[in-house]
C-alpha cells in the first residue's frame, strides 16, 4: 500500500508539471490585453489541481478542446473535465462534464476519434454505495461548438469492466474486461469490439474472427506489481500492454498470460503466436504489404491514373479558359466604359459649344433686337391715348430681355464663358452656385437658401469638373421646379478630408424609392441618366434619398486631387 501511494505521488508530481506546460501552451493564444487581465490557467484552477492526480489529457482536431481525466482526492473517484485553449473559445474555464466514477482507476483510457470528430472513455465499475452512480459502458463526447456546454456526452451501456481504447488507420478499437469475478481469473475475459469505422460510423460490435476469442484483460498493465507477471520474463515496457496496435493491426495478449494474438483490421482475420516479438513482426509485415498494395495499386490501374491526370489536366484546361474569358470581359467591359466616357465626354462638350453659341447668338441678335424695339417704342410720339399701350410694350419688351438674359445664363453662365482651362477661382463654383439659387429663387419663388461650412476651403477645380457639377445642380434644381411641389429648397457645401459634397435637399412629395431606381436605368429618363454620366466622367458620384410624400435628398461626392 506505502508503495502504491509512493507511485501516485510521483504520478502526481509529473502530471502537474506536464499539464501546466500544456496550460501555459494553451493560454499563449491570448492575446496582449488578455494576458495581462487574465490569471494563468493554473492559478484559476489551483484548488482542483491540489486535490487531484491527472490520468490523461487529449485535445481534439485542433488542439482547441481538451479532455481531461483525473482522480480527486475527495472520494477517490474519477472525474472528466473540459477545457479550451482560448483558440475559438472565449473562456478557457475547465468544467467537470462527467463525476459518476465509482473509485479511483474507474476510467483508464480517453481517446479522440479523427473520424466523427469524438471523444471516448470507459467507465469500469458499479458503485455499491450509490446505485444512482453507476454509469459503467462506453461513453461517447460530441462536440457541439457552445461556449458554455462544449461537450454533449451520450451512453451506451456494457457490461462491467475495464476498457482500453486504440485508434488505428481502420478505425476506433475497444479491448473489454467484462471482469466475470464468479470464475477464477475473471479478468482473463476480455472481448474486443470495434467502435467506430474509418467513415465515423458508430459500429459497436465484435469482430467475427474473434467472437468466440477471449483476451487478457488490461487489468494486468496497471497492476505491474502482479506476482504473474513479474515472473514473467516478457514483462517489458511493451509486453505489459496487453493490447497494442499497428496502422492495419491489433496485438493482443492471450488470456494464458504468454501466447500473442494479431488481428487483421482489413481482412478481419486473427492469428496466434508464441510470442510477442513474433506477433509484432507479423503486425509490421501486415502493414508493409497494406502500404505495398495502396502503392502499387496506383501503378498496376494505369486507366485509373490517365483517367485522373486527364481529368486534373482537363480541369486545369478549363480553369485557364475560364480565366482568360474573365480577364477578355474584364478588359471588354474597361474599353466599353472608356469609351463610354469618352463618348460622353464628346456629347457635353458639343452641348456646351451648342449652348455658348445659341447664347451669343440670342444675346447678339434677338436680345438686341428687342432692345431696339423697345428703344424705338419710347422715342415715338404717340396721343395720351395710346401712352398706356406704349408703356405696356417697352414692359413686354422689357420681360422678353430679361427672360432671353435667364434662358442665355442657363445656357452658359457669364462665369463658366470667361473660364479658361486650369485658370479656376476659388470663388468661381461658389459664385456660379449662389448665382444659380438666385435665379431659381426669382423664377420660382420657392425659397432655397444656400450655405458652405464654416471654414470651408474653396477647392480649385478644372474647367470641366466646374461645368459639370454647374449642370447637376442645375438639373436637380430644374427637377425640384417641374415635379416635387417643394415650398423650401437648400443647398449645403462642405469638404471630408480630400472629398467635396454637396447636398441638395427639398421638401416636395418625393418619390417611390423602386420608382426612383427604375428612372434611373430607364432610357427615357435622360435627365437623371444625364446627372450620373456627368459624375462618372469627373470621378465623382451621385446618390438619391427619397421616400414617398418626405422629400428628396441628393448626395453629389466629387475627389479633390489637390484638396
Amino acid at each position: 500500500m506505502e508503495y502504491y501511494i509512493g507511485m501516485m505521488k510521483i504520478r502526481k508530481f509529473s502530471f502537474i508539471l506536464g499539464f501546466s506546460l500544456l496550460a501555459a501552451c494553451a493560454v499563449s493564444a491570448l492575446d496582449k490585453e488578455g494576458v495581462e487581465k487574465t490569471k494563468p490557467f493554473w492559478q484559476n484552477h489551483n484548488e482542483i489541481f491540489n486535490h487531484t492526480y491527472i490520468y490523461q489529457c487529449v485535445g481534439n482536431e485542433d488542439n482547441s478542446l481538451f479532455l481531461m481525466n483525473a482522480v480527486i482526492e475527495e472520494g477517490w473517484h474519477n472525474t472528466i473535465y473540459v477545457f479550451t485553449s482560448d483558440k475559438y473559445y472565449y473562456s478557457n474555464n475547465m468544467l467537470a462534464i462527467w463525476d459518476q466514477g465509482a473509485c479511483e482507476g474507474d476510467v483508464r483510457d480517453l481517446i479522440f476519434s479523427p473520424y466523427s470528430k469524438k471523444f471516448y472513455f470507459t467507465a469500469a465499475w458499479e458503485n455499491e454505495a450509490d446505485l444512482e452512480r453507476n454509469s459503467y459502458g462506453l461513453w461517447i463526447g460530441t462536440q457541439t461548438g457552445k461556449e458554455w456546454e462544449p461537450i454533449s456526452l451520450s451512453h451506451q451501456a456494457m457490461d462491467i469492466g475495464i476498457g482500453h481504447l486504440v485508434v488505428n488507420k481502420c478505425g476506433v478499437w475497444l479491448l473489454h474486461d467484462k471482469a466475470n469475478w464468479e470464475v477464477e481469473d475473471g479478468w482473463r475475459s476480455s472481448e474486443l469490439y470495434q467502435i467506430e469505422d474509418t467513415k465515423g460510423r458508430f459500429v459497436f460490435k465484435i469482430p467475427d474472427s474473434v467472437i468466440d476469442l477471449k483476451f487478457h484483460s488490461y487489468w494486468t498493465f496497471e497492476n505491474p506489481w502482479t506476482e504473474s507477471l513479474l515472473d514473467d520474463p516478457e514483462n517489458t515496457s511493451e509486453t505489459r500492454l496487453n493490447l497494442r496496435n499497428t496502422d492495419y493491426t491489433l496485438i493482443l495478449r492471450d488470456k494464458d498470460e504468454s501466447s500473442w494474438w494479431v488481428y487483421n483490421c482489413i481482412t478481419d482475420g486473427v492469428e496466434k503466436f508464441a510470442d510477442y516479438a513474433t506477433a509484432l513482426s507479423k503486425a509490421q509485415e501486415i502493414d508493409l504489404k497494406q502500404n505495398k498494395k495502396l502503392f502499387i495499386k496506383g501503378i498496376e490501374t494505369p486507366g485509373i491514373v490517365v483517367f485522373e491526370l486527364c481529368a486534373v489536366i482537363a480541369f486545369i484546361l478549363s480553369a485557364i479558359f475560364i480565366i482568360t474569358l474573365l480577364l477578355h470581359k474584364n478588359r471588354r467591359m474597361k474599353k466599353t466604359a472608356r469609351t463610354l466616357k469618352e463618348h460622353n465626354q464628346m456629347i457635353f462638350e458639343i452641348q456646351e459649344k451648342e449652348r455658348a453659341k445659341i447664347s451669343r447668338d440670342i444675346h447678339d441678335s434677338v436680345v438686341q433686337d428687342i432692345r431696339v424695339l423697345r428703344l424705338e417704342t419710347e422715342n415715338l410720339v404717340v396721343d395720351e391715348g395710346s401712352k398706356l399701350k406704349q408703356t405696356k410694350i417697352e414692359d413686354l419688351a422689357t420681360d422678353c430681355i430679361v427672360k432671353l438674359r435667364n434662358i442665355c445664363y442657363n445656357l452658359t453662365p457669364a462665369e463658366l464663358a470667361s473660364h479658361n482651362d486650369g485658370d479656376s477661382s476659388k470663388l468661381e463654383l461658389i459664385s456660379i452656385i449662389n448665382s444659380l439659387v438666385q435665379q431659381f429663387s426669382a423664377r420660382t419663388h420657392i425659397p432655397c437658401i444656400f450655405k458652405v461650412d464654416q471654414g470651408f476651403e474653396y477647392p480649385v477645380l478644372e474647367k470641366e469638373e466646374t461645368q459639370n457639377l454647374f449642370r447637376v445642380i442645375q438639373e436637380s434644381l430644374t427637377n425640384i421646379e417641374k415635379h416635387s411641389y417643394a415650398t423650401q429648397v437648400s443647398i449645403f457645401i462642405k469638404k471630408d478630408g480630400n472629398t467635396l459634397l454637396i447636398y441638395i435637399t427639398d421638401d416636395g412629395i418625393g418619390c417611390n424609392p423602386d420608382e426612383l431606381k427604375r428612372k434611373l436605368r430607364s432610357k427615357e429618363h435622360l435627365g437623371l441618366k444625364s446627372m450620373k454620366d456627368r459624375m462618372d466622367l469627373i470621378g465623382g458620384s451621385i446618390d438619391f434619398f427619397t421616400e414617398q410624400n418626405n422629400g428628396m435628398e441628393i448626395t453629389i461626392k466629387l475627389p479633390l486631387e489637390n484638396a
